[in-house]
């Protein structure tokens, strides 16, 4: 299959390239990227901090997001040049020269619309690093944490509108929460169960398998990021949204 996969320039989407490239090598990849989720200039200190660590832990992996272009014989491409209006006619012609039988989103920061979304034949899937939809929008691990929750989760859906995590699912994946750990780590933990979730999709759908899906039940919740207070908060109760004595340990994770 011509396969789309739209990520981040951040480190969990950076580590779950690693892993899908590795495990859709059967088929062709084309690979976008969004420069950033949301409006960075709203961030509070703590989260500035924190997107330096993450820069300094994304400079530590073995290959930078060109590179995994590179090894399965793509160029990166992104909508920068467009102003991000990823929607306009160059921006679904720049997807739609791929030809694409399918797209597959990991942490992609912009919004898709109708002309995208109805480009493949198989749709669009979107593994979203929270359980849906108790959490949806971003850092659902922070505010699952933060609740107290004992689990955290991936969510495999589709997207089928402008909706934000609101497609029908797939699957959800739930691991232990790790006190010990950080938010950041707790988030890494999440992609090597959660690119599995999206392997065994793809092999469904290469393989003329019913990839069976339910609407979204229960009551939807969604939130931005959080602030200085939510924050305080966050580490009252022990955690910590990063720690530098943990690169090695994310190092590790590359597959």
């Amino acid at each position: 299959m011509k396969i789309c996969l739209f990520a981040n320039r951040d480190l969990a989407s950076q580590l779950a390239l690693a892993y899908l490239i590795k495990g859709l090598d059967q088929h062709h990849l084309s690979i976008f990227i969004s420069e950033t989720v949301g409006n960075s200039s709203h961030y509070v200190d703590a989260l500035k901090e924190l997107s330096q660590f993450e820069k300094t832990a994304m400079n530590s992996l073995t290959m930078d997001f060109d590179q995994l272009a590179e090894t399965v014989g793509c160029k990166l491409q992104g909508f920068s040049d467009l102003n991000n209006r990823i929607n306009a006619t160059e921006g679904v012609a720049r997807i739609s020269d791929c030809d694409p039988d399918l797209i597959i989103s990991v942490r992609f920061g912009l919004i898709i619309d109708q002309p995208i979304i109805s480009l493949p034949r198989f749709g669009v899937l979107n593994l979203h690093s929270g359980i849906l939809p108790q959490y949806r929008g971003v850092m659902a691990t922070f505010r699952a944490m933060l609740k107290g929750d004992s689990h955290i989760g991936s969510t495999l859906h589709y997207i089928s509108d402008r909706g934000v995590d609101t497609g029908d699912i797939i699957s959800i994946e739930k691991i232990p929460i790790n006190p010990e750990c950080s938010y950041l780590l707790n988030v890494l933990h999440l992609y090597p169960r959660g690119c599995d979730q999206v392997l065994r999709a793809v092999n469904a759908i290469d393989t003329m398998q019913p990839l069976l899906s339910r609407p979204q039940q229960g009551r939807p919740s969604y939130y931005s990021f959080p602030n200085n207070q939510e924050i305080e908060q966050f580490m009252a109760l022990g955690y910590r949204l990063f720690d530098p004595t943990e690169l090695q340990l994310i190092k590790d994770l590359q597959p």
